[in-house]
């Protein structure tokens, strides 16, 4: 009952945040000195009066700003996002093409960045101050100090420029774009049977992947390693290996559950993170994911474009928040009073 009243009471501080985010996003837009009528009518358009007139009351742009502020709630519960000016479709079509994108680009960094910084997690902790210790911290260092698009210009360079593996896009020039069923190319490709477009996005997605996944491994990895160095100081770990158990035994089934409560946390964090980190790095890939459409957006004054984009963004961040604090009252009962 008790872990019930926990996941509504998270539930509906969601609802909050997410409230939060699309007020500040609305005003946001307002306070922005641009002109969103310039660029859906053009030099051209904007001299004919009757049309900026008849544009500004379909806006609602003549109304109050409250009013405006209303008229935007009402729309967004009816699932009604508004018409990008950049693309002259509707946002929410947009975002429903590029959204997977993203996720896929994200959930791949977000393989990567665990396989790197719990394995190396660990060992350092076992090893302290040993030789993969001291390699653990160096590459944390240097994982951290470069930026998501610093890092991918360097793969770019190395991998791409030198030796031809992967490129911009999502597929290569001449690859057949799958049928969109799911709109992640990789799941796509492997339910058509086409395990030639599952290989070719397979090398697109893998430099994208490390550049996002690389900066995210090497604080994870530190965090592991002072968790896990926190429960093997612990008296139960003393008293099992007291008792005689392989030392492998000690680690993964005694101090590894405990030790990951801390770094579960983070990852709802980092989940997050690496979904606004994918700004940058579809940039410098020119991956077609709602990164890439939320600068397109920016640099156009596509204020409704930018609303759904930050919205979407702000939902995912939450909700993989939430999802986190649920699993953390299962791995800790604590938390659950």
């Amino acid at each position: 009952m008790k872990l019930r009243y926990y996941i509504l009471r998270r539930a509906l501080l969601q609802v909050v945040v997410i409230f939060g985010v699309l007020t500040l996003v609305f005003f946001a837009t307002k306070i922005i000195p641009s002109n969103p009528l310039a660029v859906l009518l053009g030099i051209e358009g904007m001299q004919d009066k009757a049309l900026v007139e008849q544009t500004i009351k379909i806006w609602k742009l003549d109304r109050p700003i409250w009013e405006q502020y209303f008229y935007y709630l009402s729309n967004l519960l009816r699932g009604e996002f508004g018409r990008s000016i950049l693309t002259r479709a509707p946002v929410l079509q947009d975002l429903r093409v590029r959204f997977p994108a993203t996720v896929e680009l994200a959930i791949f960094g977000f393989l990567i960045a665990m396989a790197i910084a719990i394995p190396a997690g660990i060992l350092s902790a076992v090893y302290r101050d040993s030789i993969i210790d001291h390699l653990s911290r160096i590459f944390s260092i240097v994982g951290v100090s470069g930026p998501e698009w610093w890092w991918g210009i360097i793969l770019l360079v190395v991998f791409y420029f030198f030796f031809g593996f992967g490129g911009s896009g999502r597929l290569s020039p001449g690859t057949p774009y799958p049928p969109f069923i799911t709109g992640m190319y990789l799941i796509d490709s492997l339910l058509i049977g086409r395990f030639d477009i599952f290989l070719d996005a397979l090398s697109h997605i893998t430099l994208p992947a490390i550049a996002l996944g690389i900066t995210r491994s090497g604080l994870t990895s530190r965090l592991v390693r002072s968790s896990m160095l926190e429960v093997l100081r612990e008296d139960y770990i003393k008293t099992a290996r007291m008792k005689g158990l392989r030392e492998r035994v000690v680690i993964y089934r005694h101090a590894l559950r405990n030790a990951l409560i801390a770094p579960v946390t983070y990852m709802g964090f980092l989940f997050g993170s690496m979904l606004g980190g994918a700004i940058f790095v579809e940039t410098v890939f020119n991956w077609q994911g709602m990164g890439l459409y939320l600068v397109n957006a920016i640099f156009a004054s596509d204020y409704p474009a930018i609303q759904g984009a930050v919205i979407l963004m702000a939902i995912i961040y939450s909700t993989a928040n939430l999802l986190v604090d649920i699993l953390y009252a299962f791995i800790d009962p604590r938390v659950r009073y």
